[in-house]
């Protein structure tokens, strides 16, 4: 009769047993073959969707009852958790007590406007953020990072930049459609973004990015890590903070780059730390131009198809191997397209750094003319712009 930790340990394992399967087998077998010249074949299965986000809500689950933080619970309550369609397949990443207990609440089947009309709000600003914004970022940095040469210092520098905004507006434009979609539905969802590229710090910025992924870091990564070794001390928490971040960052994908990106953001975070430690106070302006290009140069080792491109690129971004400007990685870009894009583009870089978050706008969000009328704008625009264009999927639905 197994105990109820050697349970939970068997059912977290059979759940990573089976995301390792169908993510990572192929990635381990060729490692393995190029390592020692050999030829075994690798599994041929076809990778479902979501199962990077639902094996994490399982593990979630399965963690918060074995604490005890989920009472009353049935089958069918599990279900709509682990499998409701606007967070499953991307986030955000919630856990029970902050989903199922809405769904048994009374208001929970009545019609509320005020929901209707905030969600509606929000999720037209997730809608232009990434028909718009997004996919128009997008051309640019694919055409950087499928250049065949070495780029210019500022042809590198614009591909880096391009994809950052890219994945920022791509990935927090359908967090506010997933949590404008659950409003709707009188379900409330956690933000998980907070203008990050704003930050002064790279401790500041994972709290300010991708919000839930960092908060299940902390709860079900760094803390069993951190109670693992016994007494707490500074070198232990720093080890447990770097090896949280390198299984994040191999949570991402089935590729040296994702794990290079989680050890420099490990890295990052213990040197922050250690910073902290020595009260030395960086002028702000300093703070954030260091926390900026770090976040932008480890973007392009997340973006990179390999290790060698990453380090290519990046070394373009430091050296005039590539010359200091060249315009031909975006001469398959129309004249027209161009003009729209760089305009599209300065909006976007506008909203980045000035204009309120879509966390501020929700929570100060009430009815009004002036809401309307911006909301069918943006909804006019997005629209146009399906229509008009060949729309991108979104870059989280790989993991």
């Amino acid at each position: 009769m197994l105990s109820r930790r050697n349970l939970l340990m068997v059912s977290i394992g059979a759940n990573v047993l089976l995301l390792g399967y169908f993510k990572y087998a192929g990635f381990v077998i060729h490692t393995f073959n190029s390592m020692f010249g050999v030829t075994l074949s690798v599994p041929a299965a076809s990778f479902p969707l979501g199962i990077s986000f639902y094996t994490i809500y399982q593990i979630m689950f399965l963690v918060d009852c074995y604490e005890g933080l989920v009472d009353n619970y049935n089958s069918l309550d599990y279900l709509v958790f682990a499998g409701l369609f606007p967070y499953v397949t991307m986030g955000p990443i919630v856990r029970w007590k902050q989903v199922v207990p809405q769904l048994t609440s009374p208001d929970a089947h009545r019609v509320s406007a005020d929901n209707l009309a905030a969600g509606l709000f929000v999720f037209v600003i997730g809608l232009f953020k990434k028909v718009v914004l997004a996919d128009t970022f997008f051309r640019w940095a694919d055409a950087g990072f499928s250049y065949n040469h070495p780029l210019s210092l500022a042809g590198s520098w614009m591909a880096a930049l391009a994809f950052s905004c890219q994945l920022y507006f791509d990935f927090s434009g359908y967090t506010d459609m997933a949590i404008g979609a659950a409003l709707m539905l009188n379900l409330k969802l956690p933000q998980n973004f907070d203008a990050p590229f704003r930050s002064q710090s790279i401790t500041d910025f994972w709290r300010r990015w991708h919000i839930t992924l960092t908060n299940f870091i902390t709860t079900y990564l760094y803390t069993p890590l951190i109670r693992a070794m016994g007494k707490l001390t500074f070198s232990k928490a720093m080890i447990a903070t770097f090896l949280a971040m390198l299984i994040a960052g191999l949570w991402h994908g089935a590729n040296w780059t994702f794990i290079l990106f989680g050890a420099l953001h490990g890295v990052a975070l213990v040197v922050n730390q250690c910073w902290k430690r020595t009260k030395w106070l960086m002028p702000t302006a300093v703070a954030w131009v260091v926390t900026f290009a770090f976040v932008v140069i480890s973007l392009v080792v997340f973006r990179a198809n390999s290790v060698g491109q990453a380090t290519q690129i990046v070394s373009s971004m430091f050296t005039l191997r590539g010359g200091l400007c060249s315009y031909e990685p975006w001469m398959g870009i129309d004249r027209v397209d161009q003009v729209i894009g760089i305009g599209w583009m300065l909006f976007g870089g506008a909203i980045l750094f000035w204009a309120p978050s879509s966390m501020k706008l929700q929570r100060t969000f009430k009815p009004s003319w002036a809401h309307v009328a911006l909301t069918l704008a943006l909804a006019i625009v997005a629209f146009v712009y399906l229509n008009g264009v060949v729309s991108r999927s979104f870059v989280y639905r790989d993991f």
